[in-house]
């Protein structure tokens, strides 16, 4: 467990990274970090299949398309919804936007609670619900306060929901989800720079980022492989709980690192927000605690 739990926070350290990358990667166009980002990790991912041996994942997941063409629909409409989710994460440290972007992340295990009860008829507990009232009296706060709600935020908040909700329905999880994930827009980032780039451009990027642009990929291969490696590890209760450990980093990111300031006026419905997400991780603490309790009784 030990070992899952700092695996995780190593993985959240590396996400944070990126999320500072953008920064290192100027004057490169958001669409260009992207398309950079995808081809350098993408083959990343391949050798990242091989040394875990999981090609038969794989396989199986061609076998499917093939006997089912309509699933290659699906699958990517899930590419497409990562595709715009991952642009967000580039353009928002790179547009002053940061925070906002962090306080999508910090939603979205309230939107997961939320998308649970609609559409898996899953029960609210009561600290959930003090939750979900938390969050959605800030957000009417800041409607209220500054007559609009950030739009990043709500994209984040909600739109991960559906890519998961998306992901469940397609019964595609693990390695093989994220290959599929990210080989569509592989493709998509292949035929962006033909249609765009001649080799002396690419050949100039290389050259003036030959260091930043080839760990760009590798980095986001490690945090990939060290995340899915520590889910195995790791209780679900205990590694839902710390997925709070990284829009934390990505809120200090943007405040130490991107002179981020919190407006005075979105103070209250950042509070309120913030407070939401302190009442599950204390329900998700007690759901681990309780967890350890029953295996020690057990034994």
């Amino acid at each position: 467990m030990i070992k899952g739990i700092t695996l995780l926070i190593f993985s959240s350290c590396l996400f944070a990274l990126l999320y500072y990358y953008p920064v290192l990667l100027q004057p490169l166009s958001v669409i260009d970090i992207f398309c950079w980002r995808l081809l350098t990790s993408f083959p990343a991912i391949i050798i990242l299949i091989i040394v875990q041996k999981q090609w038969s994942a794989i396989t199986a997941l061609f076998i499917r398309i093939k006997q089912q063409p309509l699933y290659l629909l699906g699958l990517m409409f899930s590419s497409f919804l990562l595709t715009i989710q991952m642009m967000i994460f580039i353009w928002a440290p790179l547009n002053g936007h940061g925070l906002s972007a962090s306080l999508g992340y910090f939603l979205l295990p309230l939107t997961m609670v939320i998308s649970g009860q609609i559409f898996y008829k899953e029960k609210l507990s009561f600290l959930q619900k003090i939750a979900v009232g938390l969050a959605a009296l800030g957000v009417i706060i800041e409607i209220a306060t500054t007559g609009a709600f950030s739009w990043e935020t709500a994209v984040i908040a909600l739109g991960y929901p559906i890519y998961f909700i998306t992901r469940r329905k397609l019964q595609i999880e693990g390695i093989a989800g994220t290959f599929s994930d990210f080989l569509f827009i592989f493709i998509g980032c292949l035929i962006y720079f033909s249609l765009n780039y001649n080799a002396d451009k690419i050949i100039g990027d290389i050259i003036h980022f030959p260091i930043y642009i080839p760990m760009l990929g590798i980095i986001t291969a490690i945090a990939f492989a060290i995340y899915f490696f520590a889910r195995r590890l790791l209780p679900l209760g205990l590694f839902g709980l710390l997925g709070y450990v990284e829009p934390v980093l990505l809120t200090i990111v943007s405040v130490l690192f991107l002179h981020e300031t919190v407006s005075p006026k979105y103070l209250a419905s950042y509070g309120l927000i913030w407070l939401s997400v302190c009442v599950l991780a204390l329900e998700g603490t007690i759901f681990v605690l309780r967890a350890i309790k029953r295996k020690r009784i057990r034994y």
